[in-house]
């Protein structure tokens, strides 16, 4: 029977594995037999938009996709997750030999697995309403701006149309914050990619929240600047869902694109899950899409990520490595200096671009969707919308800029420019630049060379603000970058250890100068205590893909269930730590110690009535023990369904330490050597020969992943090896005891992933 079980369970894992589902972009060669009319296609804004861009409304990427094409895979694929006309292409899931159907298809030019796992650039949210001085210092996420520049002239983003891709957007249509929206029928459209539907007001909450960071009001306060915008909301993001979401997010773009946004926030993120840092070079497909809407005029701004404190992933995440796209990092919510708030992502790109491209606020007061007041909520997300309703405003000032244009504009504008990092970007995009109102910083500091030295001489000292100081190559790629405090005025550098053909340039107070250094060394020697730095040195941008080999530690806690002489209780308890290769396989070492207690029990009758034994008997219970070192090894076969993972793998102990142990009633006799019963008890060891060593059997868990990085589980364990040796139980000198019989093989729990 445990062969045939053993069989079937493996079989099973086979079975799982050749059958599971995969996401795939399917390429078509062309679009053949289709039709097109732009005026009956796109909003009269996309159309206004197209010939201020100057971009070309008969471009072969707005036609339609050849409908036969798409019904003939769609009829091969398992799902149809959505279309892209301007890749050509459409998602759909489908298993191996499906996919590998389709991709003999005529018209497919080739199939491509999408990789990439979704996240909202979201770290986390503390729902309380803020006193009013911690109120106030939250609104300094429009003074760091200068934002009031923008309100003083009555700039508030009229005019343009805003597109916000997210999760959801729970109490928009109902919230105070948004009134001045509805009343003022400013939300044009909106669109559910994963429902097909309009409605968009549920969901993930994370939405609702960047929305009120680009044109939120509570009572007479500003939480973002785009007040007077237009607003496009279109849900995109399930959580979790693996793979579907850059499907989805193309298809958001080419809708917004259709409906006339002049601005795509995105505060989403494809990358550390699935994809190598290598691959965030602006080249997966949703930066495709993401440069192709800046393309037909479209600015996009996307938050940097949350991955700045996982030094396994020096990089920012896609869409945001697309060349096009203005990639926003976070900064701490301080108004007269730099902090980079310690997740946001660093630069560069993978191929070594600048990025971010501007910073802002990535702690910011925002709506609550739980309630009808506001909150304080963290993460590089809100850095993106902040920035979102500045560009509106700014690009109000100077509406015969293109895309392109304006993304550097809001470069320029920015208060470290032309410096630049890969913490910081530019720094914080300014609104006096837009209103002409930007006054000329006076020169803060001198770079004096001599002949074995550079030194930064401070002539306007600030108690509070930094000097940045960044070390660029030849290529412009930065060897290292470095943010101090002047100790007595100056800073000083070894010159010929600053490197020939490198330069150095120095940001302090608003005021920028830089210097080509001709010395002989590669690398700045700088006192430790002098300085903090925020991004790589020594030109250290490690490729290694997060999740091809990740960790996670886990607790589990089970119950063996009862058969017919283990019949009270039994637990097992483990704890270890799992190695991942992606999300589909994964291989675990781990302590576990067994207990099974109170189960088999024999009972002793006198031979003849004994008013010192009682007359149900004495009565001896059997307890099994064991520390064991295991091993576990499965496969995820149905991955992220619904927000749950459902695995099936196997496992194996090997046992340190066993024991049997039997509990009985203790017999002692009195000074005249008659017998009496104080009812106590006493052990007896059989030894560890009784016990097998080596367990093994099968498991299968559904788990479902929180956002927070928890994952609860509950399991069932079927173990083919027997705990006792047959036979090795018997104990000579307690007959009593007998053989053991097997406790059952069936186990259920619960598990903990960190």
């Amino acid at each position: 029977m445990k062969k045939q079980i053993l069989t079937i369970a493996f079989a099973l894992l086979a079975i799982a594995g050749f059958a599971q589902q995969n996401c795939y972009w399917v390429f078509f060669t062309d679009k053949n037999e289709t039709h097109f009319d732009p005026y009956s296609y796109f909003d009269a804004k996309a159309i206004e938009r197209y010939a201020r861009n100057g971009a070309d409304l008969y471009d072969i990427s707005n036609y339609p996709l050849n409908e036969s094409y798409v019904g003939t895979v769609g009829d091969l694929a398992d799902e149809v997750v959505g279309c892209s006309r301007w890749l050509n292409a459409m998602g759909v899931m489908a298993t191996d030999d499906h996919i590998a159907r389709i991709s003999q298809l005529p018209f497919v030019s080739k199939v491509q697995q999408i990789e990439s796992e979704g996240t909202v650039a979201n770290k986390e949210v503390t729902c309380n309403v803020p006193e009013q001085a911690e109120a106030d210092i939250l609104t300094d996420q429009l003074k760091r701006f200068g934002g009031q520049h923008f309100i003083d002239h009555g700039i508030d983003g009229k005019g343009l149309r805003i597109c916000v891709l997210d999760a959801g957007f729970p109490k928009v249509n109902t919230h105070p914050v948004f009134k001045h929206l509805r009343d003022n029928h400013q939300i044009i459209a909106t669109y559910n990619f994963p429902k097909r539907s309009e409605n968009v007001y549920g969901w993930g909450t994370h939405g609702t929240m960047v929305l009120s960071c680009i044109a939120g009001i509570n009572g007479d306060q500003k939480l973002g600047l785009a007040t007077g915008a237009e607003f496009l909301l279109g849900r995109t993001e399930i959580d979790p869902e693996p793979f579907k979401e850059e499907v989805w997010w193309a298809e958001g773009a080419e809708w917004a694109d259709k409906n006339g946004a002049d601005i795509i926030n995105s505060s989403l993120g494809y990358g550390k899950e699935r994809h190598w840092t290598k691959d965030m070079d602006g080249t997966s497909y949703v930066a495709k899409a993401a440069n192709k809407a800046v393309e037909k005029g479209i600015l996009i701004c996307n938050s940097a990520g949350n991955e700045g404190d996982d030094r396994r992933w020096m990089t920012i995440i896609t869409p945001a490595d697309a060349d096009n796209v203005l990639c926003i990092g976070g900064i701490i919510d301080e108004l007269d200096d730099y902090r980079h708030i310690s997740f946001s992502s660093y630069g560069p790109s993978a191929d070594k671009r600048l990025k971010p491209n501007v910073c802002a606020f990535g702690h910011a007061l925002v709506a609550n969707p739980s309630n009808d007041t506001i909150t304080d909520a963290y993460g590089t997300s809100f850095s993106s919308p902040l920035t979102t309703g500045f560009c509106a405003c700014a690009w109000q000032t100077r509406r015969e800029l293109n895309a392109l244009q304006m993304k550097a504009e809001i470069e320029k504008s920015a208060d470290l420019y032309p410096y630049f990092d890969y913490a910081f970007g530019y720094g914080v995009p300014q609104a006096a630049y837009f209103t002409n109102e930007q006054e000329e910083k006076p020169r803060s500091f001198n770079i004096e060379e001599t002949a074995d030295s550079i030194r930064i001489v401070v002539t306007q000292h600030s108690e509070t603000e930094y000097v940045f100081i960044n070390i660029e190559g030849a290529d412009g790629v930065l060897i290292g970058y470095y943010q101090m405090f002047p100790k007595d005025d100056r800073i000083a550098f070894a010159k010929n250890d600053l490197g020939n053909g490198k330069r150095l340039n120095v940001s302090y107070s608003g005021f920028y100068d830089s210097l080509e250094i001709n010395g002989k060394g590669e690398m700045p020697t700088i006192n430790e205590n002098q300085y903090i730095a925020m991004g790589h040195q020594n030109g250290t941008f490690p490729e290694i893909k997060q999740e091809a080999w990740s960790s996670e530690g886990f607790f589990q806690y089970d119950w063996n269930l009862a058969n017919s002489t283990w019949n009270n209780y039994s637990r097992n308890l483990s704890f270890g730590r799992r190695w991942a290769y992606g999300k589909s396989y994964k291989i675990g070492f781990g302590y576990h110690f067994s207990h099974f207690r109170q189960g088999r029990k024999t009972t002793l009758q006198p031979a003849e009535p004994d008013p010192l034994i009682p007359s149900e008997g004495i009565s001896r219970t059997t307890e099994l023990r064991s520390f064991q070192i295991g091993a576990e090894v499965f496969q995820r076969v149905v991955i992220r369904r619904m927000g749950l993972n459902w695995d099936l793998g196997a496992w194996g102990n090997v046992a340190c330490t066993r024991r049997v142990k039997v509990f009985e009633p203790c017999t002692m006799t009195n000074s005249e050597g008659e017998l009496y019963f104080d009812g106590s008890l006493k052990s007896l060891y059989t030894g560890c020969k009784s016990m097998n060593r080596f367990q093994y059997g099968v498991t299968t868990r559904l788990s479902y992943s929180f956002s927070i990085g928890l994952t609860l589980g509950v399991y069932a364990n079927y173990r083919l090896s027997d705990i006792i040796t047959p036979a090795a139980g018997q104990n000579t000198t307690n007959p009593i005891i007998g053989t053991l019989d097997q406790p059952s093989p069936w186990s259920i729990g619960i598990e903990i992933w960190l």
